[in-house]
């Protein structure tokens, strides 16, 4: 196996029927890569056990749908300096302006303010104590912040993921990972834009936020048809259309999307893994 990929969560905009926002798994190299992190993805993510057990989150934009669930994923890793004696932080690679946006976001809670016992024997909380004690938010040092430009190439333990930018009312970057020939390409929020055609070419699973179908479409996003066509063009193997208002529009969705795409065509609401 080379790459796998597991959706923890779809939904366009808020969590429906109890599906979480977006949040895609993806393994290679036995190394796990969390794209996004909105709301409810950490509940899925450790729906087996309290240890988030990864390796790497990348954020697309700093958009609600995409980011909140870093405050609760931060709390997973402070249980896990606290009580299992962690002291490295998660690598969260995130747009330039990212670190500022999480500080903002983490005083609102007084994170700052905490307090660890600075004489403790766990060298978890040594690190967290020692931290504060130089006026530093745990939240950012559980994670390594990593601000990126549009357009790097990001490394991430022995893998590489390339971002390009997308044409969104937010800054934001599609993602691009490839191991031993197998490629998955993500295009976050994105209105439909031709140079996503060379940076999905030959994708074996070409993700899609075709977002909110039905009686919700429109706005800064591709429409179901549209990503159909994208990966037409781009001649994707295989196309996964999230970020869909509902699983009622799955349908009609596929639907669209087949009249351009005659590939196999997947909903993120209902198959939830990939292995390439």
């Amino acid at each position: 196996m080379s790459l796998a990929l597991k959706v923890l969560g779809s939904s366009g905009g808020y969590p429906v029927r109890g599906l979480p926002c977006s949040g895609y798994l993806v393994t290679a190299d036995q190394e796990n890569i969390l794209l996004d992190c909105g709301p409810g993805i950490a509940t899925a993510l450790l729906a087996d056990g309290r240890h988030c057990g990864l390796d790497g989150v990348v954020i697309s934009h700093l958009h609600p749908d995409h980011v909140l669930d870093l405050v609760p994923l931060a709390y997973a890793l402070l249980a896990e300096w606290l009580v299992d004696g962690r002291t490295t932080p998660l690598p969260l690679c995130i747009p330039q302006g990212g670190l500022q946006f999480l500080q903002r976001f983490s005083d609102l809670f007084g994170h700052r303010s905490w307090q660890f016992p600075s004489d403790a024997d766990e060298p978890g909380k040594r690190a967290l104590a020692a931290s504060v004690q130089e006026r530093h938010d745990w939240l950012l040092t559980v994670f390594d912040v990593r601000e990126y430009a549009i357009g790097d190439t990001l490394e991430l333990g022995a893998n590489q993921i390339e971002t390009h930018a997308v044409d969104h009312n937010a800054p934001t970057a599609a993602m691009r990972i490839e191991k031993n020939g197998a490629r998955i390409v993500y295009s976050a929020d994105a209105c439909f834009d031709p140079t996503l055609v060379g940076f999905a070419a030959s994708a074996d699973l070409f993700l899609v936020d075709a977002h909110m179908s039905g009686p919700l479409a429109g706005g800064a996003h591709m429409s179901p048809a549209e990503a159909g066509r994208l990966a037409a063009l781009a001649k994707a193997r295989e196309l996964v259309l999230c970020h869909l208002a509902a699983p009622e529009d799955g349908p009609s969705a596929r639907a669209a999307a087949a009249q351009h795409f005659s590939g196999a065509i997947h909903l993120a609401f209902e198959t939830r893994e990939y292995r390439l």
